[in-house]
């Protein structure tokens, strides 16, 4: 009888199909970003909560330009200190330094860091949208080598 068990525990083992643990995805297109939109967010935040489906209509809204969006999160102690981390590695850390209250979204040039302007729970998605696509419009001349008209 045991050996019955056995054979059937390892003809299962075999005959099960094998886990899956890892993938590939396919990632197109560029990858260096014109604009930052960064967060600074906490959980106990009531406009950081607000912005949740503002933001993700503006990403939506702009998913093919090269929008890079991130997150500071202040939360706790370990997640600001991961955001100071963050916002160092992409030179923005005077930005989050200087704006360091929660419910704030920074719009900032992704080639000079630059602040370009701050928005918050009182604007639309349409709203954010126009302003993204109005500052890529502005860095497009800058980028190409072309001075603006």
């Amino acid at each position: 009888m045991l050996k019955y068990v056995l054979t059937l525990t390892a003809l299962a083992f075999f005959l099960a199909p094998a886990p899956t643990l890892a993938g590939t995805v396919p990632v197109e297109g560029e990858g260096d970003p014109s604009l930052y939109v960064v967060k600074v967010h906490a959980d106990w935040c009531g406009s950081c909560t607000a912005l949740v489906p503002i933001l993700e209509e503006v990403q939506a809204g702009v998913a093919d330009q090269p929008v890079l969006f991130v997150q500071l999160d202040v939360t706790d102690s370990t997640l600001t200190s991961q955001a100071r981390l963050l916002a160092a590695a992409l030179d923005v850390e005077d930005h989050f330094k200087a704006n360091n209250q929660t419910g704030l979204v920074l719009l900032i040039n992704a080639q000079d860091h630059t602040l370009l302007e701050t928005v918050t729970k009182q604007n639309s998605a349409a709203e954010i949208v126009g302003k993204i696509e109005t500052h890529l419009a502005a860095a497009q001349p800058k980028q190409n080598g072309a001075a603006p008209e």
